[in-house]
């Protein structure tokens, strides 16, 4: 259920004039509580300007990260309840937290920054305020525990769909990386909790580098951002909204039909495949073809004629 404040923020995205009296008509409030939450939505930056006499309207659209913001877009059950922050650590520690009060299935963490976001094989993740999307959202499948590594990989079929809806020519890098012209703009990172044998929650968390104009020196040759590679600053609650939507119909369909129909999406958006690839796997190192993904979600290696599946490793693209 959205806040009050974004159900105004919700009725003034047309950008016409609303009368304080439809305002309150249509919220079922009084005026006076129109008002606070105008005056509340203008103090966290939102350009609203106030007309004597006729009502309030909605000049621009600002690119906040918060849940006023996120709930003009969203448009299915994920994300029908969120928590937002200025700054956190991380939103999977709050997901976490969240998930052991047995939240529903479907809520969603977000930030404006993180500041010890982490990805693949423990690596920091940069995220700067105002750029990026940090997230996190609880699912609780009713999958054996074996399988709840597969979600990574549905969550990444998803995203790239997502985008690549959008005319971003986005790739996925098994199993977790998303990435334009060889470099990574997302990443995903699912955890879980259980009760014996039984998933309890997933917490599925996800960053994309949205409009950052600059990449630190260091992360340079491997990382970039939508902006950098297409030149178009997008609005991060409208991107948000759209994974979202994509993760709930790749979810369903993985929980109603199996993981066949999400190998094969996977696979539609697979970097590398059919090509030559170096892999680092059990401190070793082995070069052969990517054959794309096993039924299991493991990556398969074409050595000598022989495809092995490859359940932990890491494609090596860049020298770190």
């Amino acid at each position: 259920m959205a806040s009050t404040r974004g159900r105004v923020l919700t009725l003034l995205q047309d950008g016409e004039v609303w009368s304080g009296q439809e305002l309150a008509r249509q919220l079922n409030i009084s005026r006076t509580a129109i008002w606070k939450h105008i005056e509340t939505l203008k103090q966290d930056g939102y350009a609203i300007h106030t007309i004597p006499r006729k009502g309030y309207q909605l000049l621009e659209q600002s690119d906040r990260f918060d849940e006023p913001a996120f709930v003009s877009f969203r448009k299915g059950r994920f994300g029908q309840v969120v928590h937002a922050f200025d700054q956190v650590d991380t939103t999977q520690r709050i997901a976490h937290e969240l998930a052991q009060q047995h939240v529903t299935e479907g809520t969603l963490v977000i930030s404006e920054e993180q500041t010890s976001g982490r990805g693949q094989l423990g690596r920091n993740w940069h995220n700067p305020k105002h750029v990026n999307i940090a997230a996190s959202v609880i699912l609780r499948p009713e999958l054996p525990i074996r399988d709840a590594s597969k979600l990574t990989l549905m969550a990444a079929s998803a995203f790239a769909r997502a985008l690549n809806n959008r005319n971003i020519d986005v790739t996925i890098k098994w199993p977790n990386d998303l990435l334009m012209n060889g470099k990574k703009i997302g990443g995903i990172l699912t955890e879980m909790q259980t009760e014996g044998d039984r998933i309890q929650a997933v917490i599925l968390g996800f960053g994309i580098n949205v409009n950052g104009e600059e990449i630190p020196t260091e992360l340079a040759h491997r990382a970039t951002s939508l902006y950098l590679e297409t030149e178009t600053k997008y609005h991060r609650s409208e991107i948000l909204a759209d994974l979202l939507t994509e993760l709930e119909i790749e979810y369903d369909q993985f929980l109603d039909s199996g993981f066949a129909p999400i190998r094969t999406n996977w696979m539609q958006h697979a970097a590398y495949l059919n090509e030559t690839v170096t892999i680092h796997a059990s401190r070793t190192t082995r070069t052969g073809v990517m054959r794309g993904i096993s039924d299991e979600g493991a990556l398969l290696l074409e050595e000598e004629g022989k495809i092995e599946s490859i359940y932990s490793a890491e494609i090596a693209v860049w020298n770190d």
